[in-house]
């Protein structure tokens, strides 16, 4: 009897030793598997997208229509966690937490020309006076500099210390530190990101000229981690695409003297996300498209902005003078319009 009872327990206790055992092992199998997905990787499921969607033969589809379309294969993507449609701009979040923003994804097919022929330039021309001007280009590989070359003449007969940067010389060391200037012009690419895939724009975000490469996220890992950057979709190139909070990280307040900003980019003034936070350091105005706008629309009123600028016309001014500037931005409704003070004048 004695016996039977020993083995009963013998018998009890081996099973709970193996089944306490066997706990650790079914928890790490229930346990979401993790899965860190490289750059090139994320890259190259985002370009998979764009061209199933460019290789549907569906012409009776829009551009909205295609891009809904698009939306819909990332959704369904096993390593996206959501895709989120804003105007032309979709905000792709990955199943490892990181993002890429698309900025306007089904354009026109547009593809950065070799180092070696679009160098990265950093020029400074003198002017007479304190009065100083940032001219960035980033987009010069693609567009050119017509309208850059064409804005600083028109300033350099004002006298103004101008600095002017093309390509991957626009990078975030610069952006983070050198933009203090009565004159900010930036001709680039701009999107919006949704943090929180909830369909909702939580912030303009303005390309850079430097690439994303798989050593962004540990170069720059604060500005990461924290969102002041996000990797940047133009064409086939990654690029690092910064947000309003490296405005507010990076310039203290009153940091901007009284500047003119004249981000030349497309929705740069669908919200006020990023004039804000320029606003909020001492930048007196900022102006931008309210919409989608095209190259030459885009280089054709910069150019008449400074001239009517230089003629003494009010910010108010000419912006009510461009208006739509072409009947591309017509069409689609997209307005140069300004945040803060319409009043201002240059020197």
């Amino acid at each position: 009897m004695i016996s039977h009872l020993r083995t009963k327990i013998l018998s009890l206790f081996l099973f709970l030793l193996l089944f306490l055992s066997g706990l650790p092992l079914q928890a790490q199998l229930d346990e979401p598997s993790f899965c860190l997905i490289s750059p090139t990787r994320s890259t190259e499921i985002i370009q998979e997208g764009i061209q199933v969607i460019r290789g549907e033969q569906n012409p009776g589809a829009d551009t909205s229509m295609r891009l809904v379309e698009l939306v819909t294969w990332y959704q369904q993507h096993p390593f996206i966690d959501y895709a989120s449609l804003i105007e032309t701009s979709i905000t792709v979040k990955f199943i490892d937490g990181s993002y890429v923003v698309l900025m306007n994804p089904l354009c026109e097919k547009q593809r950065y020309i070799g180092d070696g022929l679009s160098p990265s330039l950093h020029v400074r021309y003198i002017g007479g006076t304190n009065k100083t001007a940032v001219i960035l280009n980033p987009s010069e590989s693609m567009y050119g500099h017509y309208q850059c070359q064409r804005i600083i003449t028109t300033l350099l007969n004002h006298d103004y210390s101008i600095e002017y940067l093309a390509n991957q010389a626009v990078d975030l060391p610069f952006i983070k530190n050198n933009l203090s200037a009565a004159i900010i012009y930036m001709n680039t690419h701009a999107g919006y990101f949704d943090v929180g895939g909830d369909h909702q724009a939580d912030a303009v975000v303005i390309a850079t000229g430097e690439f994303w490469t798989n050593e962004t996220e540990q170069k720059y890992a604060f500005d990461y981690q924290n969102k002041l950057i996000v990797k940047g979709m133009v064409g086939d190139q990654g690029v690092i695409a910064f947000t309003p909070a490296l405005i507010e990280q990076y310039y203290a307040p009153e940091e901007f003297p009284d500047s003119l900003v004249f981000m030349a980019t497309c929705y740069a003034l669908y919200d006020t996300s990023m004039a804000e936070k320029f606003l909020d350091a001492g930048a007196s105005v900022y102006m931008g498209w309210s919409q989608d706008t095209v190259f030459w629309t885009n280089s054709k009123t910069s150019v008449s902005a400074f001239r009517l600028l230089s003629y003494g016309l009010t910010v108010q001014q000419v912006c009510r003078i461009i208006r739509y500037g072409g009947f591309y931005n017509w069409l689609f409704h997209s307005k140069l319009i300004y945040y803060g003070d319409g009043g201002h004048q240059i020197p």
